[in-house]
């Protein structure tokens, strides 16, 4: 019906078709796991098998995100000033609110593709006011899911919205579900997950993937992406769509570990690598990402390990704490993250790196 480009979790959805057949899904559930496991896309295509009636006109709501009975909730911005009575999405400029319709038509093609806003830090709670405002609408076939994006943001920094929930899911309407979809169970309530029927979505399994992409496309550097992405369909969308040049990305890393390891001048190295970061950091990201297992190849063949992913035509290196340069990558992508200057930063990690590998 919708979604054949979806990697199914046979497993779970099989339980949840016995459930909607046996009449006994729960009305509150609660899908979770890594980022990129289809959980949003499980979500909606089981909306779409609760509202489905085999009539055309219908389908074709759900599939522009359409349907009445389908109810989409997410951190959105507030950009207007609103008042408890208000709709949440009042809070939204023009401008956003044909952002949010063109998101929505986007996620009913691609499956993985990520509804979201850039400066959105939370579930208004007039998203939840609104739930209970449209419950004692009639409904006349189907059933009305709400599906909540990011549903740890119920929680924080303000705690209101998950209670304003809890309460509704303590008495939820008739012939209502919630789906409530989160990379982060840890962040919600714990009475509201005790409320929820459990279900996980573990990380895909590499060859699903390679045999996915495979039959759909042709992906240079595939293995590389699936371990850089760890898996993360949605994460390798929006590397294959941003057209991000891998092969050069490998190059640059492979020169500057060479760099370092020869003691040449390396401070173009680091002005490029700061500028990279300035300007597009989804690409520094998987920079830093191709430059950690490079260190990771050339620690393999130190001890006569040739399973690389990169390197695989190297069969000697030198005898160096590659795994020390690692652990400096890694915590220096997570520092700058966390608002280190990037110069300082760039600079700190290609020195601390050339005093091992020099």
């Amino acid at each position: 019906m919708i979604y054949d480009n979806l990697i199914v979790n046979e497993k779970i959805w099989s339980q949840l078709n016995a459930m909607v057949e046996n009449r006994k899904l729960p009305h509150a559930m609660l899908f979770h796991g890594p980022h990129g496991t289809g959980k949003e896309a499980h979500a909606i295509k089981l909306a779409a098998l609760l509202n489905d009636d085999d009539q055309n006109s219908q389908l074709v709501k759900i599939k522009n995100f359409q349907h009445p009975n389908i109810n989409l909730i997410l951190p959105i911005p507030r950009e207007k000033t609103i008042n408890k009575k208000s709709n949440a999405l009042d809070c939204l400029s023009e401008k956003s609110l044909e952002h949010l319709i063109e998101m929505k038509k986007q996620k009913m093609v691609s499956p993985y593709y990520t509804i979201s806003f850039s400066k959105a830090s939370s579930i208004l709670i007039n998203s939840i006011r609104d739930i209970k405002k449209n419950s004692h609408f009639d409904i006349n076939k189907g059933a009305v899911v709400h599906i909540i994006f990011e549903a740890e943001k119920l929680c924080s920094p303000k705690t209101e919205p998950g209670n304003a929930l809890l309460k509704i899911l303590e008495e939820p309407p008739k012939n209502t579900f919630f789906i409530l979809i989160t990379s982060n169970k840890d962040k919600i309530l714990d009475t509201i997950i005790s409320r929820c029927c459990d279900f996980y979505f573990p990380k895909i399994n590499n060859q699903k993937i390679k045999n996915y992409f495979n039959q759909n496309m042709n992906i240079e550097n595939l293995d590389l992406l699936i371990n850089i992405t760890h898996g993360s369909m949605k994460e390798l969308y929006q590397i294959i769509e941003s057209e991000i040049d891998i092969h050069t990305l490998i190059e640059d890393a492979k020169n500057i570990i060479g760099v370092l390891m020869k003691n040449d001048n390396w401070e173009t190295h680091y002005k490029n690598l700061e500028q990279l970061f300035k300007s597009d950091r989804h690409t520094f990201t998987i920079f830093i990402k191709i430059l950690i297992f490079v260190l990771n190849d050339l620690e393999k063949i130190k001890n006569n390990n040739f399973d690389c992913l990169i390197l695989e035509d190297i069969k000697k290196t030198k005898k160096l704490d590659y795994s020390e340069c690692i652990e400096i990558a890694e915590t220096t992508y997570q520092n700058l993250y966390k608002n280190l200057n990037p110069s300082i930063g760039i600079a700190s990690m290609l020195i601390k790196m050339k005093k091992i590998l020099r």
